[in-house]
Formats: structure tokens, C-alpha cells, sequence
């Protein structure tokens, strides 16, 4: 079989045409709402574990609020098996709740109650482990060898295979999002 050079990492029941669809199927989606034939193109993957693709396979890889599902530690595996089957010159492009909109949406008040509310809204309703911000983003992209790490707009992209991509694209999701791409 022959691999397409774009994947689509964590898509739940957003299935691309022309990409890799892949997922975890964990159980903080909700699948029993995706139809049968959805599912049948989603490509089941540890997305944390090694991935069964060779080395520098696609020149694109996408992923939408699927990176802050993961702690830390597991976001760094999962950014190394992206970096290691990433062609020389492909972009990841990653769509995730910023740590800074988070603060401002979800912390609103700095005492105790507050950053109890705070969790509650930004952790627990949504089973996400952890947000990175621009700056923590490229150290830790850096460190994995990328060679860029830019901050781009929603839907926007210098590279027509990474625009439009994003669901979660209305003015509101937008200003609480951060899209970055990752460049090998």
C-alpha cells in the first residue's frame, strides 16, 4: 500500500480527503457518534508510541486541538515520531488552545476559587493534560531538530495543503487558538 504524504494526526471524525486520517479512538471522544463509514477511512494509532511509518514519509502533517489531550512528556514523544517521519522541508501544522488564551478564558480570577473554576473549565470538562504557548512550543521544537516554529493565522498558510484546515475557525475559537507550523 502505498502511504499518502499527508497526515492527519488525532482527527477524530474529521476525515481529509487525500490525507492519512489517524486516531487514537480513546475514549474521551465521542465516537458512538461518528458513522460507521467515517470510521472505516480513520486509521488506528498509538499516537504516542513509535509510528509504524518510515522515516521522513510526509511532507505535511496536521493536527487540531488534539496536542493539549497530551502531558507533557507524552507531547514530546509524539512531536519526535512527527519530526522523524516529517520529509526534509515538511511542515506540521498544529492547531491547539494557547496556554495564553487559556488564562484569559478560563482564569479569569487569580484567587483560589478561581483557579478552581479555571481547571475545571480548562482541564477536567475537556480531559486536556497541557497547553503550550509560542514560547514553549519552539524550544520544544527546536530541541527535536525543527528548524522553524511559526506562528500563523487560522486557516491561513503559505502551503495551499495547509490552509482552510481548521473546524474550530469562527473569531472566538480563533483568538483562544494557536496555530503554528513546524518546519523540518
Amino acid at each position: 500500500m502505498e502511504l499518502p504524504d499527508k497526515v492527519h494526526y488525532g482527527c477524530g471524525g474529521n476525515v481529509l480527503p487525500g490525507w492519512m486520517n489517524t486516531d487514537g479512538f480513546d475514549a474521551c471522544f465521542p465516537w458512538d457518534t461518528v458513522a460507521p463509514e467515517v470510521k472505516s477511512r480513520i486509521v488506528a494509532l498509538d499516537l504516542v508510541g513509535r509510528h509504524p511509518f518510515p522515516d521522513e514519509q510526509f511532507r505535511f502533517g496536521f493536527s487540531e486541538h488534539f496536542l493539549e489531550h497530551l502531558d507533557q512528556a507524552e507531547s514530546l514523544l509524539f512531536l519526535a515520531e512527527c519530526y522523524r517521519t516529517m520529509a526534509r522541508g515538511g511542515v506540521l501544522r498544529l492547531a491547539f488552545p494557547g496556554l495564553r488564551g487559556v488564562l484569559r478564558r478560563h482564569y479569569r480570577r487569580s484567587d483560589f476559587e478561581g483557579a478552581t473554576l479555571g481547571r475545571q473549565e480548562a482541564y477536567t470538562m475537556w480531559s486536556h493534560k497541557h497547553f503550550y504557548c509560542e514560547e514553549s512550543l519552539s524550544l520544544v521544537a527546536g530541541h527535536l531538530g525543527f528548524s522553524r516554529a511559526d506562528v500563523v493565522a487560522t486557516s491561513c498558510s503559505e502551503h495551499p495543503e495547509l490552509r482552510n484546515l481548521e473546524l474550530r475557525n469562527k473569531p472566538e475559537q480563533a483568538a483562544f487558538n494557536l496555530v503554528m507550523e513546524l518546519t523540518k
